[in-house]
């Protein structure tokens, strides 16, 4: 009996114990605060570096470079170790890596068109979308009354935000409800394509920005930003400018992405992808409060409490359990709430295959294997 449930353990369950409680345990705990040291001050050197040369996609490529160069140095001199870099792991990275580079973009250019806020702000109702899909596709629960009411106040507060909101225009907000969009797909992607693909933190974060570098690449080049960096312009036509901030603004949001991308790679393998989107939303508390006080390119106090209410909210977040007998994504349990004949309608309109009402096909028996570390 104890082998057979040890057997129907997480992975994330096994390396790092149990995690419903966020704050609870030692390893989880060092992961969260590291990606909030590295992720608030990311935000806000990617606001400066994006502000001062308004090269969006151009930041975005010079970044990808610089941590497949450092990482791959890294694994050259043995100090870290990359593998099972191949064909199957390039091809299945290629969805994640691209709303990966999806996420990345219209974050960026959110923060050039608005304010810092303004991107807290919508990036925190992240949890309530992730959330139905963690129940709709991922085998969890739906969240408890606490945790419904820590995301009725992240609303709230996201609400009163834009109410007051005068810095931002109606592009901006078309810019923050993309981002969301693929704020989804990558959280969503993130979880199966980690377990799917046995490989060390180190390996995620290489491989997915060695895809990202030709996307991002091509979309610079077919907006017109590629021709315009070249002719050291901004996207607006205007003769760049690099100042001290300018220039230590973008080496330091390098030298950042690369510590970003390795415990992102982390957290989403320890959490559920919920709980990181709430951690994501709390860890900008940091990004706030630097923010506000190293420039006049912020929210006036009203806004700024609005974020802070928002972060508050957050951190009474609890993350719900794996329902009973699920180990993460399964065709057989996907969308609950709907009858099997529609959710192999669906499912067969993808080329996912037919679900059975009994046993698991070949495919997803497949599938949950790889899976048996999703947490």
């Amino acid at each position: 009996r104890e082998v057979a449930s040890s057997e129907k353990l997480s992975s994330g369950e096994t390396a790092y114990g149990e995690t419903k409680y966020l704050w609870m345990n030692v390893k989880v705990l060092s992961i969260i605060v590291g990606y909030c040291i590295i992720g608030s001050q990311l935000s806000v050197v990617n606001k400066l570096a994006v502000s001062d040369l308004k090269l969006p996609n151009t930041i975005l490529i010079l970044q990808f470079v610089s941590c497949v160069c450092l990482l791959g140095g890294a694994h050259a001199m043995n100090v870290i170790q990359i593998s099972n870099i191949n064909r199957e792991t390039v091809l299945g990275f290629i969805p994640l890596s691209i709303a990966f580079f999806g996420l990345l973009s219209a974050g960026m250019w959110v923060m050039k068109e608005a304010p810092l806020e303004t991107f807290i702000a919508f990036k925190s109702t992240t949890p309530i979308c992730f959330s139905m899909i963690d129940y709709i596709f991922l085998g969890r629960a739906l969240p408890r009354a606490k945790s419904i009411m820590s995301m009725v106040g992240i609303t709230l507060g996201a609400i009163y935000y834009v109410h007051g909101d005068v810095l931002s225009n109606a592009a901006s907000y078309g810019l923050c409800v993309v981002f969301i969009v693929f704020a989804c797909l990558e959280g969503s992607i993130a979880k199966d394509t980690i377990n799917r693909y046995k490989m060390n933190s180190w390996s995620r974060t290489f491989l997915m920005n060695l895809i990202s570098i030709p996307i991002s690449f091509m979309l610079a080049l077919f907006t017109g930003e590629l021709s315009h960096a070249g002719n050291l312009e901004d996207v607006h036509g205007d003769a760049l400018e690099f100042t001290n901030r300018a220039v230590l603004a973008l080496g330091c949001s390098c030298v950042f992405g690369v510590g970003m991308g390795v415990f992102t790679m982390l957290i989403r393998d320890a959490l559920s992808a919920t709980s990181v989107s709430v951690v994501a939303t709390c860890n900008k508390f940091l990004s706030e409060i630097v923010n506000y006080f190293i420039w006049n390119n912020h929210a006036s106090l009203d806004g700024a409490g609005a974020v802070f209410f928002i972060i508050f909210c957050g951190a009474f977040y609890e993350q719900s359990p794996l329902r009973k007998g699920e180990i993460g994504f399964s065709k057989k349990s996907a969308c609950p709430c709907l009858p099997r004949h529609v959710v192999n309608a669906m499912f067969n309109l993808v080329g996912m295959g037919t679900v059975s009402t009994g046993d698991v096909g070949v495919d997803d028996r497949d599938a949950e294997l790889a899976n048996k570390n999703a947490n």
